[in-house]
């Protein structure tokens, strides 16, 4: 069946026809609402769009590009994304406009938008301008003038807005650029210069530069978007300003050499001439590879670790052994970049790793937020009474957390197939699994042995002989992790010293063996003089060539192999894998985040008071005035023509905009007095206020919003909504329990059967969850409450509408629809909120996140209330400045379309079991692309029925929310987190203490000291009652605006702060003398300026 152009199934149709109805009746309240006059626009400023088609249109609406969605329609059924932006560009560039800069812009706003899927302001304000100027020899040439907001386009769209220009000025005949030698030389100096401002993904060499903007078809060019300017090749003719233009600079980096294969590949399927530079550029990286390439990603990578700051502590160095153990597989909320860890893993590391902390990694990508799994292999820790034991689940984690001594093996990582491709990495060697392992014995057997999982030692030992199969994963070792030589050495000690007790081998007491029994993670206690071995006796025994005889123990004749895995599987009879092969390296970045959204500092109301009241922005301070003199816009009410400042004229006419923003004085204690008193409400002990307003109408809300949040407790952001922020976290399935709702709810909000088609009567079962259903954290859920009484009131005394949500708690929201909105973009997707979580996160459908551009590498997202929303928004109060737009819900997605949402979801792996090829290729490095036709994807289902449901997965988990909840990081002074930070760094194994401390020191501290050494040098003075700051001091020494006291704005204490702590922590570890002489500089640096060596303190004493 379709829905409009979409495949769905039936159940799928009969949840968008929900979707669908629910939005409209929100529509409707918010329109009955907005009829009344008192916001800015008498109709919501969010328009519904069906599609990508409909985005584009609907965001480019000024641009005169009516029709176009039609059109992309059509085209979209015979071209991928790629180049229907490059053909709709160049049909609506034969459209009539006023000029041909404007139908040049015109068409590479369009092409730019269906590439960034007309959810993100790269189309309006990445692009900030084109012009047609003239070359030297008269010909006329097209100038693109990128800003800042171009990032968000990504590098794809920022190269294809090249191309689409050069198509498209070849289509007006307008002819090509010929850039001058100063102008080509100016990027050269321009880009490195915005590389130590901004990030840049890569840094071109000179020659590249040269080569990309000598022969480049169109200009590039920009507004400057950086305060510093270059020194060399200034005043260009052509040039409009000497600061860096970070749009242009972007362009060329990120976009044209980054994505130099993708432009090639689309001239040469266009035939389109003049982009011959790219072979030679791209001939020069391949005669040139990188070391990356050179060593195909297999080499310890430092790349995750270079920029360590303090009180985040690094997981394992990389690639050590003792670190992540990387183990393939996909859980019910793992993907898109989200990674698992076993949740006693978490805690042990003293619970700095919470459900949604971000950790930067070696592999395959750079970032993953983390998910909890029990069904892979904890840490391995060493307590202080000498024990050495495996942690096997969060009760075991916190009961000995506070006895741990080293923690010698961090577990497993669980990372699904579908990163390696989506990151275009070679497959590495994966863990011997137990997946793997019941793959082999079905190979062998034809099915897999009952209690296989966890059968006996005897009993796996016999398979390995009869079989010729691996041994079992349950009592396997670290042997790779031991050379041949000390794999000897623990054989002959076994041997001669070696002692059975009921089953269980115990060895002497020695340091020596105990460090290679720790290494080889063989798991034991200590009784008395004795190192007694558990579950691992037996293959222990067999991997050693060992046998029981009735003189006691004999070792069997050694090979000569110098590789301890053929050493030991010689020795053993059968093969022996290795258990943990490739290590990931791994360090915590930034923690999981459930948090409401607000301003600094938070008002309640987008109502301008001036400086009246105060540093709080205190509006019943303000109104002691009775008549405030502040900027706001000039309205005029179409009713009696009265000029009024706000959207509802005294008499009950609607004001509309007129001229641009005045000073006019407003009558603030009479407006604060009326809106009291029509609310019916006494006055709230504080309503907070803006200073003024930063929009290009400056028209502000009616007083009676603030005065409704107040009441409430929210705050509002400066679009005018209310907005609760949430780490990404992707969910396909779930429980009942694990949403905290009952059977009963469940079936309520559509869910009648489990994932198997089972009807649902436990809340145990998993539950596929549905593409635009939400669980939020359970503070979010109440902070929406208190949002949904605010609307209510809204709607009921402002409006003298019903109330609509009438929720008490937050179980009354579910059901309710949400408008979930990405930073970056400026298209809200709806989302239906179906649970809640005790993570501080929001779970959602790997599709609702891709559609709003976002993956799950620690990326946090927001979610409004949808009627909050569609009330309360308005382009009125958005900043007038460059990437204004920018997260607003210009747009809002009814319906997520599969094949329109970012590429990466089109990689997450669905299969409920990897092929044995799979462990296979990894075992021999084999490229994603080799394995890919074997495993179920999201991109081979896109355009079926099933492109929205039957996933599955790989890996079971017990709860999706288990481990801590709230990482450790939040907590504490940074030198409390640092002191943390260093205690968990000495007892992991796979962590090199000392390096760690030197990169705090370089990394951070250093950084620091120096950066405020120079801000207090050069810093201005800022007054106390106003807020006014001035570069040098006023010789008057008061404030020239209201006659306040002036003080610092960077202080001692500021400068000084990490000083003692960095002397101390390089004394007590062992870094560089080079680092002990940078901070001693440092340091004299700070007592120069601070300490005047004329004047000294004397005691009575030194007199005499």
């Amino acid at each position: 069946m379709e829905l409009g152009s979409v495949v769905v199934s039936e159940d799928a149709r009969r949840y968008f026809d929900g979707l669908r109805e629910g939005v409209e009746a929100c529509y409707r309240v918010a329109r009955a609402a907005r009829a009344k006059g008192f916001d800015p626009e008498l109709d919501v400023e969010t328009p519904l769009t069906e599609d990508l088609a409909s985005r584009v249109e609907r965001l480019l609406k000024d641009y005169d590009v009516e029709g176009v969605a039609r059109r992309i329609r059509e085209l979209a059924k015979v071209h991928d994304r790629e180049e229907l932006a490059i053909v709709v560009a160049k049909e609506m560039a034969r459209r009539p406009a006023p000029s041909r800069e404007r139908a040049v812009e015109r068409a590479v706003r369009v092409g730019l938008a269906i590439l960034t899927e007309g959810i993100l302001v790269a189309p309006l304000e990445g692009l900030a301008d084109v012009k047609v100027k003239r070359n030297a020899d008269g010909s006329t040439y097209v100038d693109l003038f990128y800003a800042g907001p171009i990032r968000s386009a990504g590098g794809t769209g920022q190269a294809l807005s090249v191309l689409i220009a050069d198509v498209v000025r070849r289509e007006l005949g307008i002819g090509r650029w010929q850039p001058t030698r100063p102008e080509v030389e100016r990027f050269k100096e321009e880009i490195p210069l915005y590389k130590q401002i901004q990030h840049l993904q890569y840094t071109p060499t000179d020659g590249e530069i040269e080569l990309i903007a000598a022969n480049c078809p169109v200009g590039l060019n920009g507004e400057g978007t950086e305060d510093a300017e270059i020194s060399g090749h200034r005043d260009l003719p052509r040039i409009e300003t000497n600061r860096i233009r970070g749009g242009a600079c972007l362009v060329i980096a990120d976009g044209m050499c980054l994505k130099a294969p993708k432009i090639q590949k689309h001239v040469s399927k266009l035939r389109i001439d003049g982009w011959e530079f790219l072979d030679a550029y791209l001939k020069g990286k391949a005669d040139h590879p990188d070391q990356a390439a050179e060593d195909h990603g297999l080499e310890p990578s430092e790349k995750f670790i270079q920029n360590i700051v303090a009180g985040r502590p690094v997981l394992c160095h990389p690639s050590r052994p003792g670190g992540l153990r990387l183990r393939y597989g996909r859980t019910r909320a793992t993907g898109l970049a989200a990674l698992a860890l076993h949740p006693a893993t978490m805690h042990i590391l003293d619970d700095f790793i919470a459900v949604g902390t971000q950790i930067k990694t070696e592999r395959p990508g750079k970032a993953g937020a983390v998910t909890p799994c029990d069904r892979i292999e904890g840490p391995l820790v060493v307590l202080d009474s000498g024990d050495f034991v495996e942690v096997s689940d969060v009760a075991m984690a916190k009961r000995l957390g506070p006895s741990v001594r080293v923690i010698a093996d961090l577990g497993e990582i669980l990372i699904p197939f579908g990163e390696f491709l989506e990151n275009n990495h070679l497959l590495v060697p994966g863990a011997f699994s137990l997946e793997w392992y019941g793959q082999i014995l079905e190979a062998k057997l034809g099915t897999r042995p009952r209690g296989w999982e966890s059968t006996t030692p005897e009993q796996a030992l016999a398979w390995s002989r009869d079989l010729q199969v691996p041994l079992h994963p349950r009592y396997n070792l670290f042997w790779h992790d031991l050379t041949v030589e000390e794999l000897k050495r623990l054989r002959q000690a076994t041997v001669d010293d070696g002692r059975l007790d009921e089953g269980r081998l115990s060895l002497r007491r020695d340091e020596e063996l105990k460090e290679l029994l720790v290494r080889l993670g063989a798991t034991h206690g200590v009784r008395e003089d004795r190192l007694v071995l558990d579950r691992h006796t037996e293959a222990f025994l067999a991997c050693l060539g060992i046998e029981r005889t009735r003189d006691g123990l004999q070792a069997r004749g050694a090979p000569e192999d110098a590789d301890p895995l053929a050493f030991v599987s010689s020795l053993a009879g059968f093969p022996v894998k290795a258990r943990g092969p490739t290590r990931i390296g791994a360090r915590m970045a930034r923690p999981e985040k459930a948090a409401p959204r607000k301003m600094q500092p938070a008002p309640h109301s987008l109502f301008p008071i001036g400086l009246e009241g105060g540093p709080q922005r205190l509006l019943t301070e303000a109104a002691k005035r009775d008549v405030l003199e502040v900027e706001v816009g000039l309205r005029i009410c179409t009713a009696c023509g009265k000029r009024w400042f706000l959207p509802r004229c005294s008499c009950g006419g609607h004001t509309v905009a007129r001229n641009g923003p005045a000073r006019q004085r407003i009558p603030i204690a009479d407006v604060l007095r009326i809106a009291l008193e029509s609310l019916g409400e006494p006055m709230p002990s504080e309503i907070k206020a803006v200073q003024g307003m930063i929009s290009k109408t400056k028209t502000p809300e009616p007083l009676e919003k603030g005065i409704l949040r107040a009441k409430h407790g929210i705050f509002v952001f400066k679009d005018g909504t209310t907005r609760y922020d949430m780490t990404n976290l992707p969910l396909t399935h779930v429980t009942p329990r694990e949403a905290e709702i009952s059977v009963a709810t469940a079936r309520r909000l559509g869910y009648g059967r489990d994932a198997r088609g089972a009807p649902l009567e436990r809340d145990d079962q998993v539950l596929e969850l549905r593409t635009q259903d939400i669980l939020v954290a359970e503070s979010c859920g109440d902070y929406l409450v208190h949002v949904a009484a605010f609307v209510d009131d809204l709607l009921e005394k402002v409006y003298g509408l019903p109330r609509f949500y009438r929720a008490s708690s937050r179980e009354d929201l579910l059901g309710h629809l949400v408008l979930t909105l990405a930073p970056h973009t400026s298209g809200g997707v709806l989302a239906r909120i179906v649970g809640f979580t005790k993570a501080r996160a929001c779970f959602a459908h790997p599709y609702l996140i891709a559609a709003r551009r976002r993956n799950c590498d620690g990326d946090e997202d927001s979610v409004i209330l949808l009627l909050d929303s569609l009330v309360n928004f308005s382009r009125s109060f958005l900043p007038a400045k460059r990437g204004g737009l920018m997260d607003a819900p210009l747009v809002l997605t009814l319906q997520i379309d599969p094949n329109e949402i970012d590429k990466e979801a089109h990689n997450l792996d669905l299969s409920p079991v990897y092929p044995l090829a799979l462990y296979e290729g990894a075992e021999r490095f084999a490229h994603p692309k080799e394995v890919e036709p074997l495993v179920d994807t999201v991109g081979r289902r896109i355009g079926s029925v099933l492109q929205y449901e039957g996933f599955g997965y790989t890996t079971e988990t017990t709860d999706v929310a288990a481990g801590p909840l709230e990482s450790a990081y939040v907590e504490g002074s940074m030198i409390e987190k640092m002191d943390k930070q260093l205690e968990l760094a000495l007892k992991i194994r796979a962590v090199d203490a000392n390096d760690v401390v030197s990169r705090i020191v370089v990394h951070h501290f250093l950084p620091d000291l120096i950066g405020n050494l120079k801000a207090f040098s050069s810093q201005q003075v800022r007054c106390t009652k106003c807020g006014e700051k001035y570069r040098r001091i006023p010789l008057r020494g008061r404030c020239p605006s209201c006659g306040g006291n002036l003080t610092l704005t960077v202080h001692e204490s500021s400068v000084k702060k990490y000083l003692e702590v960095t002397k101390k922590i390089t004394q007590q570890y062992d870094v560089s003398n080079y680092l002990r002489q940078r901070i001693g500089l440092v340091e004299e640096a700070i007592t120069s300026l601070f300490t005047n060596e004329k004047v000294q303190a004397l005691k009575l004493d030194d007199f005499f």
